[in-house]
C-alpha cells in the first residue's frame, strides 16, 4: 500500500488547495412558554406561582412566541491572605472590615439565584411538571455572623503568638508591681516578658499549663485569661466560591471557614470535605459529612489549627426527589442509600402522596433515559438502591373532590361545582361564566376518570355549548379549562391534540378546537377580518403530530375562500397565518417558470432564496431575472401586482413605462457562477420576472491576476484573443514569468473531470470482476489472502483517485516577455467566458517530488541538471523508477527524455509501465525556474488498467503544479 500512496502524494497536496462550497441550512426551532415560578429558601424547590394543571404547564407552543431566558453567575471574589500579626498593632478594625466583607460576599452569592449544572440538568426533565429543585444544604453556609474575636476561652485552650493575656494577681503580695504585669503579650517567638521576673516560654502551652508555669515563678497564687485571640490563616480549596486564604481564631470551626470562602458551590461535595492538619507525626486527614449536621442535628464542632487546609472535593452520585415529600431537592448519595433512604432524607411524604404512583427516572447505561413504576407500600421497589441521576417523582392523590367538577382559567367565576350524575357540559357552562375576551372557538377537560387511568383530553368550541349545536358529558372530577382570546403558550400540544392556531391580522387569534372535516371556510367568516388583513396570501404551516416540526407550506388567498372559489381542508395541530396588507407583501416570482407563485418575504431575504426550487423552462445561461421595484401609485397590495404586470407588459409595447426600475441579474452570474454582487438583496412586494436573455445582452468576461500591470477583469467578444487580453492588463510587469503562464477554463475542466470519472468507474467495474473471480477461484488460504490484500491496496488507490480536483489548465502555451511577438503566434488563442489568465512571478526554485529522500522545491541555479537537483535530495530511494523520470515544465507540458509529451506505455514484456526513454537522457536534461521533476514508484499495474491510469497521472500531476503556481504568487 505504501506504494500506492507514494505514487499518489501529490493528490494531498492537490485537494488542500481546492477551495468548496459549503451551503448552510438555518433551522427555527419551536419555543415554548415559560411559567413564573418562585424559589423556596426552606424546601430547596422552586413551584409555580400559578396553579399547576395538566395541559397548561409549559408545553411546546404552536405561535411564534420565543422564550426569553436569563444566565446568571454567582461574583467571584477572591480572599487574599492575612498574615499573622503582633496584636499589639492596632489592626483589629481591619480584621473586623474583613471578615465583614467576607460574610457580605457570601450573603450576595446566596442570593444571585446561580444555578448549578446539577440543577440544570434536573430542571429539563421537571419543567413540564412545574417543579425547579434545588440542591440541599448549601445555603446552609451562606449569611451567617462570624463570632467576634474576644470570647472566653477554658484551661484547654493552646497559646501561641499573637494572644493578648491578662494576667491577675491573687491577693497583695509584696514586692510585686501589679500595674506593670496586668497585660501581656506573646510575641512571634512565643515568649511573655513579665517585668522584674523575666521571659517565659508559653507557645504550644495550654492556657492552664502557662498559669502553673507563672504562678509557680513568682510564687503567687495568679489568674490568667486570654484577652484578645490571635487569628492565623487557612486556606480553603476545591469546589468553593471564593478559594484561598481566610482569616480565624482557634475558635472558629470549619463551618466558620467554609462561610468566609463564600461558601460551597453546586458542584462540590457535602458528604466528604477533607481537613489536612500537620501534625508532629504527621499529616492528618479529617472527613467530615455535613448531612449528619443537616439531617440528624448531629454537632460539627470541629475548631481550626494554624496551617489546616479544607479541601471541598467534586461531588459524585446525586439523586432528586419532588412532588408528595416534604423537602424536595436534589439529595448527594454516598453509595449505598435506597428509595426509602432518600424518601427519609426528603422528610419524608406528604399525608397527599399518592402511594401507587412512584416514578422513576433513570439513565440507562449513559444511553438513555427510561421510567420505574412503583409503590410505596412494595418493600422491594422501596429497598432498590439508587443510581446516580436518578429523579424520582412521588404523585400526589387528585385534590378535586369525587362529587365535584372544577372550571378553571379565564372565566368569571372558577372553582368547584357539585358534580351530578348525567350531569352536561351545557349545564355547567352559562353565559355569565364567559368574559368579554374569552375564547369561545376553543374550551378543554381534562379527564382522569376512573382514577389512576391515563388522563384524556378533550376539547370543545363553547360558543357551540351555549348555542345548544354541542353538549359533552361530564365525569366526576372533571376539570373544564377556559382560555383568554390570543392564549397559546400555557396549552401543550404535545398533549392536546384535536386543536389547531390561527394567528396573525385577524380579530379572533388563538387556539381552536379542532373537529374532524373542518375546512378553512368553516372559520374564515368576513367578520373575523380586520381593515389591514392580507386578502390575497396567507398560509398554512402543517405540522408533524408526534415532532410538531412543519411538514408542509400551504398558501392561499383568502379572498378565493370567501368567494367559495376554493376550499382547504384543516388538519390537527395546524398553524393558520394570516399577513397584513403592506407590511411582508409577498416576492412573486414570474416569467420562464413552470409554476408562478408567491413566496412569502423575510427579513433580509436574498435573490438566491427567493429562486432557490424554482423549475425554469430554459436553460439557466439564457435566462435572466428582472426585479420590478417601483409600483404605481395605487399599486399597495398584492392584488395590485397583477394589475403592475399588464403595465409592465404595455411598456415592452411601447406605452408608459416603468422599465427605468428594473434591476437585472444574469441567471448564469448568480446559480452557476455563485457571484455574490448579483445576489441582491429583497424588499417586500419585489416582483421577479424571469425572461431570456437577448443576445446582445450577453457579455462574457475574463480575469487576469498576478505579474500585470493592471490586473482585473475585461470584457470580451468572440473574437477577443490572448494577446488583445495581455495589452489591455497593460502587459507583463518586471518580475513576470511568462513561460509559466496558467489559463484556466472551465470546459477544459469540466472535461478533464468527466474523464477522471469514467475512468476512475472503468477501474472500480474492473476490481468488481476480479474480486468477483477470486472468491469463485480455488485457491489456497496463502494466495487467497494474497490477492485480498492486494485488491484492497487497488480499492484504496481508487479511493484516493475520486478525490482529486482537476484545475482546467490549457497547458503547452508559450507567451514570448515581448507581447507583441504573440500577436501572430499559434499561441495566440481565443479567449471563452469565465477564462482565469494568471501571470505568476519567475520563479526562483525548481520542484522536485516523489521517491527521494528529502523531496521539496530547491533554489535554480542555471546549468543544473535533473541528476544534480536529485543528489540535492538526497538521492533516489529504493521504491524509486529511475528509469521513469519525467519532467512537467512550468507551462504544463509533459518531458521525458526525449523532450516530447510524455505518454505512460506499457511494456508486454516486462509487464510495467515506462515512463518515457532510458534513463541517462532525462538525468542530463537542464532545467528551467518553476520545472518539476517526478520521480514515479515502481509498482505493477494490471494490464486492463493501462489504457486509464495514465490519463489519471497526468491530470493529477498538472493540477498540483497548477496549484503550486498560484498559490505561490
Amino acid at each position: 500500500m505504501r506504494k500506492y500512496i507514494s505514487l499518489l502524494t501529490i493528490i494531498t497536496f492537490s485537494v488542500a488547495y481546492i477551495p468548496e462550497t459549503i451551503a448552510e441550512t438555518i433551522s427555527a426551532p419551536l419555543t415554548s412558554g415559560t411559567n413564573t415560578l418562585i424559589q423556596s429558601q426552606q424546601t430547596g424547590t422552586i413551584t409555580n406561582s400559578t396553579t399547576s394543571i395538566p395541559g397548561t404547564e409549559t408545553g411546546s407552543s404552536l405561535s411564534s412566541e420565543t422564550e426569553s431566558k436569563t444566565v446568571e453567575t454567582a461574583p467571584s471574589t477572591e480572599t487574599s491572605p492575612v498574615k499573622t500579626v503582633n496584636p499589639e498593632t492596632e489592626i483589629s478594625s481591619q480584621i473586623e472590615k474583613k471578615i465583614e466583607s467576607l460574610t457580605e460576599t457570601a450573603k450576595s452569592a446566596a442570593f444571585t439565584g446561580e444555578i448549578s449544572p446539577i440543577e440544570a440538568e434536573f430542571y429539563t426533565r421537571t419543567k413540564t411538571l412545574g417543579i425547579k429543585l434545588k440542591q440541599f444544604g448549601y445555603n446552609f453556609f451562606v449569611g451567617k455572623k462570624l463570632p467576634a474575636l474576644s470570647i472566653p476561652v477554658d484551661k484547654t485552650y493552646i497559646l501561641g503568638p499573637g494572644d493578648e493575656l491578662f494576667l491577675y494577681v491573687i491577693g497583695n503580695p509584696p514586692n510585686i508591681d501589679i500595674s506593670q504585669i496586668t497585660k501581656l503579650a506573646v510575641d512571634r517567638e512565643g515568649k511573655i516578658y513579665i517585668p522584674g521576673f523575666g521571659v517565659f516560654y508559653v507557645w504550644g502551652k495550654t492556657l492552664g499549663e502557662a498559669e502553673s508555669l507563672i504562678s509557680k515563678a513568682l510564687g503567687v497564687n495568679i489568674k490568667l485569661t486570654v484577652g484578645r485571640l490571635r487569628t492565623f490563616p487557612v486556606y480553603v480549596s476545591g469546589e468553593v466560591r471564593n478559594p484561598g486564604a481566610v482569616i480565624v481564631t482557634c475558635a472558629n470551626t470549619v463551618i466558620d471557614a467554609i462561610t468566609m470562602a463564600g461558601g460551597i458551590k453546586g458542584t462540590g461535595s457535602l458528604r466528604n470535605v477533607v481537613i489536612r492538619r500537620t501534625t508532629p507525626k504527621g499529616i492528618k486527614t479529617i472527613h467530615i459529612d455535613f448531612y449528619k449536621l443537616l439531617l440528624e442535628g448531629k454537632p460539627i464542632n470541629i475548631r481550626l489549627k494554624d496551617g489546616d487546609v479544607v479541601f471541598i472535593p467534586p461531588i459524585k452520585k446525586v439523586a432528586g426527589i419532588g412532588g408528595g415529600v416534604r423537602r424536595p431537592a436534589i439529595y448527594e448519595l454516598k453509595g449505598k442509600e435506597t428509595l426509602k433512604d432518600l424518601i427519609k432524607m426528603a422528610g419524608g411524604v406528604l399525608s397527599s402522596a399518592y402511594k401507587y404512583k412512584v416514578i422513576i427516572q433513570r439513565y440507562k447505561n449513559n444511553e438513555f433515559l427510561e421510567v420505574v413504576e412503583g409503590s410505596l407500600s412494595d418493600k422491594r421497589f422501596m429497598s432498590q438502591p439508587l443510581h446516580g441521576g436518578d429523579l424520582v417523582i412521588i404523585k400526589k392523590v387528585i385534590s378535586i373532590p369525587q362529587n365535584a367538577v372544577m372550571v378553571e382559567g379565564y372565566t368569571a367565576y372558577p372553582g368547584l361545582y357539585e358534580y351530578k350524575p348525567g350531569m352536561e357540559l351545557s349545564d355547567l357552562l352559562k353565559p355569565d361564566m364567559f368574559l368579554i375576551d374569552t375564547n369561545m372557538k376553543f374550551g378543554l377537560i381534562l379527564r382522569q376518570y376512573p382514577p389512576g387511568t391515563p388522563p384524556e383530553y378533550i376539547t370543545f368550541i363553547p360558543e357551540e355549548v351555549i348555542n345548544g349545536k354541542e353538549n359533552i358529558p361530564l365525569m366526576p372530577c372533571d376539570t373544564v379549562y377556559l382560555y383568554k382570546f390570543g392564549t397559546t403558550k400555557n396549552i401543550d400540544f404535545n398533549k392536546v391534540k384535536n386543536a389547531f392556531v390561527v394567528e396573525g391580522e385577524i380579530k379572533y387569534p388563538g387556539v381552536y378546537a379542532y373537529k374532524k372535516g373542518m375546512k378553512l371556510s368553516n372559520i374564515l367568516k368576513p367578520d373575523i377580518l380586520t381593515l389591514n388583513t392580507n386578502l390575497y396570501y396567507a398560509e398554512i404551516d402543517r405540522r408533524d403530530p408526534k415532532t410538531l416540526d412543519i411538514k408542509e407550506i400551504k398558501e392561499f388567498a383568502p379572498m378565493d375562500i370567501l368567494n367559495h372559489k376554493t376550499d382547504i381542508e384543516i388538519k390537527p395541530l395546524d398553524v393558520i397565518k394570516f399577513y397584513p396588507k403592506f407590511l411582508f407583501s409577498p416576492i412573486k416570482v414570474s416569467g420562464a417558470v413552470k409554476n408562478p407563485h408567491f413566496i412569502p418575504y423575510h427579513r433580509g431575504m436574498k435573490l438566491s432564496d427567493a429562486l432557490s426550487g424554482i423549475e425554469f423552462t430554459e436553460d439557466i445561461k439564457k435566462l435572466k431575472a428582472d426585479i420590478y421595484r417601483e409600483l404605481p401609485k395605487n399599486a399597495k397590495s398584492a392584488y395590485a401586482l397583477e394589475k403592475a404586470q399588464n403595465i409592465e407588459v404595455q411598456a415592452e409595447s411601447g406605452a408608459e413605462a416603468i422599465k427605468s426600475n428594473i434591476t437585472s441579474v444574469y441567471l448564469y452570474n448568480l446559480l452557476i457562477k455563485h457571484d455574490t454582487d448579483a445576489n441582491i438583496t429583497l424588499n417586500p412586494g419585489d416582483r421577479i420576472v424571469i425572461r431570456e436573455v437577448a443576445p446582445d445582452e450577453i457579455v462574457e468576461k475574463v480575469s487576469v491576476s498576478g505579474y500585470v500591470k493592471k490586473p482585473g477583469t475585461f470584457k470580451i467578444t468572440s473574437k477577443t484573443t490572448l494577446y488583445d487580453v495581455l495589452k489591455a492588463a497593460g502587459g507583463f510587469r518586471e518580475n513576470a514569468y511568462p513561460r509559466g503562464i496558467i489559463i484556466l477554463r472551465n470546459s477544459v475542466k469540466a472535461m478533464e473531470k468527466e474523464r477522471l470519472s469514467k475512468a476512475i468507474l472503468q477501474m472500480r467495474q474492473e476490481l468488481e470482476k476480479e474480486q468477483a473471480g477470486i472468491m469463485q477461484s480455488d485457491l489456497s488460504q496463502q494466495e487467497l489472502a494474497a490477492r485480498q490484500s492486494a485488491f484492497e491496496s487497488k480499492r484504496k488507490l481508487l479511493e484516493l483517485m475520486e478525490k482529486t480536483q482537476v484545475s482546467g489548465r490549457i497547458t503547452g502555451i508559450v507567451v514570448p516577455k515581448d507581447l507583441e511577438n504573440l500577436k501572430n503566434s499559434p499561441y495566440n488563442i481565443l479567449l471563452e467566458d469565465g477564462d482565469q489568465i494568471i501571470v505568476p512571478k519567475k520563479p526562483s526554485s525548481v520542484l522536485v517530488f516523489g521517491e527521494v529522500y528529502n523531496p521539496g522545491a530547491i533554489v535554480y541555479q542555471k546549468g543544473m541538471t535533473v541528476k544534480d537537483y536529485l543528489k540535492l535530495c538526497g538521492g533516489l530511494t529504493k521504491d524509486a523508477d529511475s528509469e521513469n523520470i519525467f519532467i512537467i515544465k512550468a507551462d504544463g507540458t509533459t518531458l521525458s527524455s526525449d523532450k516530447k509529451f510524455s505518454f505512460i506505455t506499457w511494456n508486454s514484456e516486462e509487464r510495467r509501465f515506462l515512463w518515457g526513454t532510458p534513463e541517462k537522457e532525462i538525468l542530463n536534461y537542464k532545467l528551467q525556474p518553476g520545472d518539476a521533476v517526478i520521480v514515479p514508484t515502481k509498482i505493477y499495474v494490471p494490464t486492463m488498467w493501462r489504457p486509464l491510469i495514465k490519463d489519471v497521472i497526468q491530470i493529477i500531476y498538472q493540477s498540483a503544479l497548477t496549484v503550486y503556481t498560484v498559490t505561490h504568487i
